[in-house]
Order: structure tokens, then sequence, then C-alpha cells
């Protein structure tokens, strides 16, 4: 997890930290997959859970709420977005069209 340090304000019940960050992951990655296909608000905990192929119970040692699930999937597009930005500024040359060739450089589909 890229942006680890500004996760840890999810309160977790698991000391593990690779523990913590792998599920967590899991977890996003369903209910990515689920906010997609129904959205937010249509989308129930127990959903997210069964498509994560964990139970709900394991869902709340990781998160208290559905909130905190889409927190996290909006800060591993951030960080997506943030790598992506870097490695395409690094690879631009500059002058006017730099922002350009960033924009058609960026890896949409490791985004979504």
């Amino acid at each position: 997890m890229h942006s680890a340090n500004r996760t840890t304000a999810i309160p977790t019940q698991v000391k593990d930290p690779d523990l913590v960050e792998r599920r967590r992951r899991q977890i996003a990655d369903a209910a990515v997959r689920l906010f997609i296909e129904k959205g937010f608000h249509k989308t129930t905990t127990r959903q997210i859970a069964r498509t994560a192929e964990i139970s709900i119970g394991s869902l709340y040692e990781y998160f208290t709420c559905k909130e905190d699930i889409l927190y996290l999937v909006c800060d591993f597009i951030h960080s997506e977005m943030e790598q992506g930005v870097a490695s395409a500024m690094a690879k631009a040359s500059g002058g006017r069209d730099a922002l350009a060739k960033v924009i058609r450089n960026i890896s949409w589909s490791a985004i979504v």
C-alpha cells in the first residue's frame, strides 16, 4: 500500500500490518468491482465481503463501515494517479505539450 501513512487513520482490530495491507487491498478490489457495477449506495458490506471471499465478520476486523472502504478505494486511486503522473512527467521532454504527454501516458487501466 503506497499510501499506508494516510490509511492508518482507518481503525483495524488486526495487529499484523502486512496482513492488514493484503486484506484491505483484497477488500478494496472487491468493492471497486461492486461500486462500478451497482454503485456505492446500492452495494452492501455483505456483498463486498462475499466478493472478497471473506466473512462479514472478517471485513469488520479491517473496517468499521462502508465509508472507510470507500475512503481506502479513493486513496488507492489517488496513489495510482500520483505515481502515473510522476512517471509520465519523468518521461516528458517539457515544452507546451508536456501536459498532453503526461495525460496520454498515464496507465488508466491500473487505476480502474
